[in-house]
């Protein structure tokens, strides 16, 4: 049905008002020669096998542009054997992970690193009509080829630039041409394809998926679910983005075959314009034997099981079955396999659109977990090649989708937006409860964003605002701004997070000094190379005024707390310059984060501070934790907003903020899982801190808790041991890094 539709589709836009297809006869020659090229290599292949390697791996950012470390990485390895018209069986031959929350994932059955894959995650041949990740979803209507007879009609081409690229085997000097829809198709892709100058193959393919249908196709081809797909699909477009990267080599000087490919999907609410999540699919093709006449055997019967619809309407385009060998029927389709699954293994398959079928094999869960034919340890750093090598993807197709139309792409003119959940919604010891708002608009320049927020404070009455110019490109992240708004007083602490306002409500605890700042100035984050990479730069004017503590949680009250919190400390007013720059780096799987910051108020008042922070997670006795290292200090004049803090999360949790402030601090906390992960682990930790280096006692901390999701929320129970405290209760959020 897909495939009937997609051609109805294409048939009603294929008389388009522009007639400009190729850029110049340059161009028309190599595409007309590349289409032969294209359409002869399908013809070569028969059948193949090859090994697979895949590594998926999830983060979260602030921007698609920036950094962003990976949380959980999962590798996968498979043989695979394909043929025509387009069968494939996969079989699964190990599986390993590796987190960067301090519980990590384990390493036995209980544990259970496994991420199976219900369908196929690779492309494992660009069909001549077609791109499609076979078996899946991906997009939900699969693209049409730029190089498929008649895609002359949706295309327009123009060559763009020639560089020379590295393939096993050879060195290829290429020649790049630009694709891009004519109109907005069911399907289509907008991006770059690399030709090889001495034999017109396609050597790579850069792009992102456009279209009408790629995440919701119509049930019936009826203009009422034509419509309703897409109004659908232009709502997924502005949350989801497919973008790919195809590497293809050279094997046995004849068969240009799959080497590598950059599968990422990007989710971008839009309405949190600071969340970023990509999941990126990177997947290594080697080992080939091509035309050996190896065809896949297939254990799934396909006239088992129809998948239906929420509807209860089966779909003959798409059966599969689920087979444990200890049962002697087969699972319902869309149900995930049941625990003897993982002990002895299963099969499962589907039809894909192409006219073939697909099957994955997974072996029993101890043999996952011995494959021993890994090259390397797996670690959430990729390599420096594979790193350059997505950053220079998705900078370039970041460049191309701001030239698109706003609604090919899902980019929305203006809407409501906030930078995190606490702009919503806040409390604090200064403010109380309080509500904010934020709305962004697109004014027209490429990467340029206007942000405006406003917020009111319940308890304080006193409303507070911002405006913010904001350039977000592949280099970095430039933000202009005058606001009038509540600050933090040391780099490290998270008072204004949304998980401090729970804190305070529940537990009675601000872990933060706050200040009111009224004044502008301007930011740069860079996206760059060596020591610039991860580098944040600033330079504000500021008017800062002394906030009082006018709050009391009243729920902590009746959970028998006192819901009084302490006075917050009290800031020199005045008029300043402050100058800060702060890097975070990353050695293997420790991150490292160091800054400066200077206040200067005229004839008055200079000062400075330097810190640094590293957090390295370890291993021991098959468990896992993590040691978190501060140390700061401070020259020049004694300004309040300017000393440091010791005691609560970040720096001695035994001891409520702060309970001792000096020039100088220094801190280590040490954080041990009792259970390897799980949904929840408990977790046994001690601090140690103070605010000179020699001559005093220090603060010592001991305590326990609960995690759970891997750090994200916490449970913990602390006391004092030095001076003596009583005990400290804590609700702790962290988002993931």
């Amino acid at each position: 049905m897909s495939s009937y539709f997609l051609a109805l589709a294409l048939l009603a836009i294929a008389q388009d008002p522009d007639t400009t297809t190729y850029a110049d006869a340059a161009t028309e020659a190599l595409i007309v020669q590349g289409r032969g090229r294209h359409a002869y290599q399908d013809s070569l292949v028969r059948d193949y096998s090859a090994s697979v390697t895949s590594r998926i791996d999830v983060g979260f950012g602030r921007s698609r542009f920036a950094r962003i470390p990976p949380i959980v990485a999962h590798e996968t390895a498979a043989r695979i054997t394909w043929s025509l018209p387009n069968d494939l069986k996969v079989e699964v031959l190990g599986q390993r992970a590796v987190t960067a929350f301090p519980e990590g994932l384990g390493d036995d059955e209980d544990d259970d690193v496994s991420a199976e894959f219900d369908r196929p995650w690779f492309i494992p041949r660009s069909l001549g009509d077609s791109i499609r990740m076979v078996g899946d979803e991906l997009p939900s209507t699969a693209a049409l080829h730029p190089l498929a007879p008649g895609a002359e009609r949706f295309y327009r081409y123009a060559i763009v630039d020639s560089f020379t690229i590295s393939v096993p085997g050879r060195t290829v000097r290429a020649v790049g041409v630009r694709v891009e829809p004519k109109e907005l198709g069911p399907s289509l892709i907008a991006g770059d394809m690399w030709f090889d100058q001495e034999t017109l193959e396609v050597v790579r393919m850069t792009f992102v998926f456009v279209g009408q249908y790629n995440w919701v196709e119509p049930d019936d081809p009826t203009p009422e679910d034509s419509s309703e797909a897409r109004r659908n699909n232009r709502w997924a477009q502005r949350i989801v983005k497919l973008e790919a990267d195809l590497e293809y080599a050279l094997y046995n000087r004849l068969y240009w075959m799959p080497y590598r490919q950059l599968l990422q999907l990007t989710v971008d609410i839009p309405w949190f314009v600071n969340l970023k999540i990509p999941i990126r699919f990177l997947t290594t093709f080697d080992d080939y034997a091509v035309n050996q006449s190896v065809l896949p055997r297939f254990e799934v019967s396909l006239d088992s099981v129809l998948e239906e619809d929420d509807e209860g309407v089966s779909r003959g385009r798409m059966r599969r079955q689920r087979r444990c060998p200890q049962m002697d029927h087969p699972l319902p389709s869309g149900r995930p396999p049941v625990r003897c699954d993982s002990k002895t293994g299963y099969s499962q398959g589907g039809r894909s659109e192409t006219g073939g079928r697909w099957e994955i094999h997974y072996p029993p869960y101890d043999s996952l977990v011995a494959y021993d034919g890994w090259p390397g340890e797996l670690t959430l750093e990729l390599t420096p090649e594979d790193e350059e090598r997505i950053k220079e993807t998705i900078a370039a197709l970041g460049e191309l989708e701001e030239q698109l139309p706003a609604d090919w792409v899902g980019r929305m003119p203006h809407h409501l937006a906030v930078e995190s959940f606490a702009d919503i919604y806040r409390f604090n010891r200064v403010q109380g409860s309080s509500l904010g708002a934020g709305y962004l608009i697109r004014p027209g320049p490429a990467f340029v964003t206007l942000l405006s927020t406003v917020r009111f404070g319940f308890v304080d009455r006193r409303p507070t605002a911002s405006l913010t110019w904001r350039r977000d490109a592949p280099g970095g992240r430039v933000d202009i701004s005058v606001f009038r708004d509540v600050m933090e007083v040391e780099p490290w602490t998270s008072g204004l997070g949304f998980g401090n306002s729970l804190n305070g409500i529940f537990a009675g605890h601000d872990d933060a000094d706050y200040y009111l700042a009224a004044g502008g100035g301007v930011s740069f984050s860079s996206y760059g190379r060596g020591l610039l990479r991860n580098a944040e730069f600033g330079l504000f004017f500021e008017r800062q005024r002394t906030m009082l503590a006018v709050a009391s949680s009243g729920i902590n009250d009746r959970f028998g707390g006192s819901g009084i919190f302490p006075p917050n400390t009290p800031v020199a007013e005045g008029d300043f310059v402050r100058v800060f720059a702060a890097r975070r780096s990353f050695v293997g799987p420790a991150e490292l984060h160091t800054g400066v910051e200077a206040l200067l108020g005229g004839d008055t008042v200079t000062t400075g501070r330097a810190w640094g922070a590293v957090r390295v997670p370890f291993s021991l006795l098959r468990r896992t934790g993590e040691l978190n290292l501060r140390a700061a200090g401070l020259v020049g004049d004694l300004v309040p907003q300017m000393l440091y803090r010791v005691g609560g999360p970040e720096t001695v949790r035994g001891f409520d903020y702060p309970e001792r402030i000096g020039r100088s601090f220094w801190s280590a906390q040490v954080d041990f899982a009792l259970r390897r992960s799980g949904i929840y682990s408990p977790v046994v930790f001690a601090d140690i801190g103070d605010t000179r280096f020699s001559g005093s006692d220090p603060l010592v901390s001991v305590g326990g808790g609960l995690s759970f999701l891997q750090g994200i929320a916490r449970l913990n129970l602390s006391k004092g041991l030095r001076p003596g405290r009583g005990l400290r209760f804590d609700l702790l959020f962290k988002a993931p890094r």
